[in-house]
């Protein structure tokens, strides 16, 4: 297969991952039970699905022979907390909410960076930093522009969205802090660390569930379906785009075509349930986006021409010639 078609198959898998993981607002909004039992059951569907994919490439070994550490444990646990915050956040406050304040999860990875890595912020990155905070306070409404008073700044939020918006926010640290976690062990393939991932993060919300557990009285038939059906379309079948996608594509273009999850979550909170997003708002989310992708962009760039300005090795026969 040429380099054209491996990259337009990567994309492809990719856009419709990402597009499948936008719907998780769309599935959670159809099922009578809480953000820990939805969570725990896409985790768990996960963890199988990605099973199936390291039994079926061949890569049982490197599953065996991979030392667990507390960095990929904690990171599990971290992401079990941000899934399961963030589908509750899509049941209280607007999809566009949600789904934008997650992605807030790069702001809070460079904050623990730069405390327990000590990594310095540069200009640009520290500019990209600010868009995705200004452009957060854009989407809680504690900025926001009026025609008639222009700027204002207030910390009260909106009584109908305050739930929401704060589990929005400890999904964009739990997100953060997988980050920030999975930066500790890059040894480890993508595939192994999808698996420990959604172990560790069922495991974590199974333990919470044993200690709170859940009313399933409210679960028809009809919230059984959504539940089922959402732990395959973006359990399942997310994951396994995603590995696809991961085989043709660079970690910074997964990542960047990861965003457009943005727009899929905003556009059927708009479409389908009737939300109403102000211009002002989602200039914020066009922010967070930016903030983001640029992110990943600049250390892409800083990366290639710091590889550049390394001096080239010269070869054992012509050090021995001289």
């Amino acid at each position: 297969m040429s380099t054209t078609n491996t990259k337009a198959l990567g994309y492809t898998t990719m856009l419709i991952s990402a597009t499948l993981m936008g719907c998780v607002g769309l599935f959670a909004r159809h099922i009578n039970t809480s953000g820990d039992v939805i969570a725990f059951t896409r985790f768990t569907v996960g963890a199988i699905g990605t099973l199936a994919i390291i039994l079926a490439s061949g890569k049982l070994i490197y599953l065996r022979g991979t030392r667990l550490s507390p960095a990929i444990i904690c990171g599990g646990v971290s992401l079990g907390l941000c899934l399961a915050a963030y589908v509750s956040s899509t049941q209280h406050t607007t999809l566009a909410n949600a789904v934008f304040l997650i992605y807030t999860g790069p702001l809070f990875s460079s904050i623990l960076a730069a405390i327990f890595l000590k990594e310095k912020v540069d200009k640009i990155t520290g500019c990209l930093l600010f868009l995705v905070f200004i452009g957060t306070l854009m989407i809680l409404g504690l900025i926001n522009y009026d025609a008639a008073t222009g700027f204002t700044m207030s910390l009260s939020f909106k009584a109908e969205n305050m739930l929401g918006d704060m589990l929005g926010l400890v999904s964009g640290f739990g997100y953060g802090l997988y980050l920030f976690l999975s930066r500790y062990r890059t040894d480890v393939s993508s595939e192994i660390r999808s698996f420990y991932n959604f172990l560790f993060g069922g495991l974590g919300i199974a333990i919470y569930l044993i200690l709170n557990p859940p009313s399933l009285a409210m679960m028809d038939g009809s919230s059984w379906l959504w539940l089922i059906a959402m732990a395959f379309f973006t359990g399942f079948a997310a994951l396994g785009l995603l590995a696809v996608a991961a085989r043709h594509l660079k970690a910074a273009e997964l990542a960047c075509v990861a965003y457009f999850e943005c727009a899929v979550g905003a556009g059927i909170g708009i479409l389908v349930f009737g939300e109403t997003m102000t211009a002002f708002q989602a200039f914020g989310g066009a922010m967070i986006i930016i903030g983001g992708v640029g992110q990943v962009v600049a250390s892409t760039v800083v990366d290639h021409f710091s590889k550049l300005r390394q001096p080239t090795p010269v070869p054992e026969t012509v050090r021995h010639t001289h």
